[in-house]
């Protein structure tokens, strides 16, 4: 790989370029004591990484790392530095590492390593066995294996959180600086908002290696935004949907197949949080399995199975308690059962939804069912 090196300090610019020398894998093809010279060659030579000292007297290195994001986004950039307090700025302005001076042997082999995994094609990277999961339906969790629970990510605000939550929401495509700025912090000035977003980044990186492990996930600064990498994890959304489409159509010797993918919805995506801008895909994905759920019920109606169906009825209602279809599903279904407290019980219920949720009754199916049936059975 080839390297260019960055450094007002002569004696620091040697002793990285002798260790660098030792290495079969790297070729130094410049070393600058300004990063305005180099700036000018990385953009002619797009190097695939620039070793940069931070503290340099004109355009300083992190200055000069946004510069170089500009004029080759595929470049690596790694901070060297005796200032610890960059190392925040540095992983905000998305830089591969940084390097405390002076540096070692032992050092430069750790960053070279975590190079070498951010390189490997995905397909390469993948571990065998099954695969690392993070649950949007309902709460935000990480399953690391599928015999473990899942655990609570932690996070230290909520704009964190909802940063995290945006990234992956969008998994796998560079979104905006400017967008995730107005999203999560629209009434600071772009230096503050900025700010808050790089210690965000950082502080996500962090929790992603203390939750799911180093380099499992990344999220990498590309086309002036951030892009979120998920690498070996699956999203339970994604795979939830994929085994509904695979499903085969209904009937007996399949029905026991749509019930387990019934019951591996756990709740609405991101419903923990309810964030606005996930509301389209929550609907979509939530409609999809209630249009499963129901068809499941009525067959197992059909099939005389009223237990199972009444399990399913009551599921929905959990999340749709006004929904007139299921409370009339449900009302039935007691009836057929000869259960008459539950039938009223169902109505009352729906009644008291519809009135706090849309101050209107139930609809004219409704009523006439029950009023039919209040004849004939009170």
């Amino acid at each position: 790989m080839r390297v260019i090196l960055v450094d007002d300090e002569y004696l620091a610019l040697s002793r990285l370029n002798k260790l660098l020398l030792e290495r079969e894998d790297c070729e130094v093809i410049g070393s600058f004591l300004t990063a305005q010279e180099a700036i000018d060659q990385i953009e002619i030579h797009l190097p695939e990484i620039v070793f940069m000292d931070v503290q340099m007297p004109g355009m300083n290195g992190i200055e000069a790392t946004e510069r170089i994001h500009e004029v080759s986004p595929g470049t690596e950039v790694i901070f060297t530095t005796a200032y610890n307090e960059h190392a925040l700025t540095a992983y905000g302005l998305e830089v591969l590492d940084y390097i405390m001076k002076p540096v070692t042997r032992d050092r430069l082999e750790k960053t070279m390593r975590m190079y070498q995994r951010r390189t490997v094609p995905a397909s390469m990277n993948v571990a065998e066995g099954p695969p690392m999961l993070i649950r949007c339906l309902g709460m935000l969790q990480v399953q690391l294996h599928p015999n473990e629970p899942p655990k609570h990510m932690k996070f230290r605000t909520t704009k964190i959180r909802e940063l995290f939550a945006y990234l992956l929401h969008h998994r796998n495509k560079p979104i905006k600086r400017d967008a995730l700025l107005e999203l999560l912090w629209p009434e600071l000035d772009e230096r503050r908002g900025i700010s808050n977003l790089h210690s965000g980044i950082h502080r996500i990186r962090s929790m992603m290696n203390e939750f799911m492990g180093e380099d499992k996930m990344s999220i990498r600064y590309q086309q002036f935004g951030y892009l979120l990498e998920t690498g070996e994890f699956k999203i339970d959304a994604e795979e939830w949907e994929s085994r509904l489409n695979r499903l085969s159509l209904l009937s007996s010797s399949t029905i026991a197949e749509r019930r387990q993918t019934s019951d591996q919805y756990e709740g609405k995506y991101y419903g923990e949080d309810d964030y606005v801008w996930a509301e389209l895909e929550r609907q979509r994905l939530h409609a999809l399995w209630r249009n499963h759920a129901m068809q499941l019920a009525q067959y197992y109606t059909e099939l005389g199975q009223n237990t199972e169906a009444l399990t399913l009825y009551h599921r929905v209602q959990q999340f749709e308690p006004s929904l007139e279809q299921v409370g009339l599903a449900l009302m039935k279904t007691y009836d057929r059962l000869g259960n008459k407290d539950p039938v009223i019980a169902q109505y009352n219920q729906l009644v008291t939804a519809l009135e706090q949720e849309a101050g209107i009754r139930p609809g004219l199916e409704v009523e006439l069912w029950y009023q039919q049936w209040k004849q004939s059975n009170m």
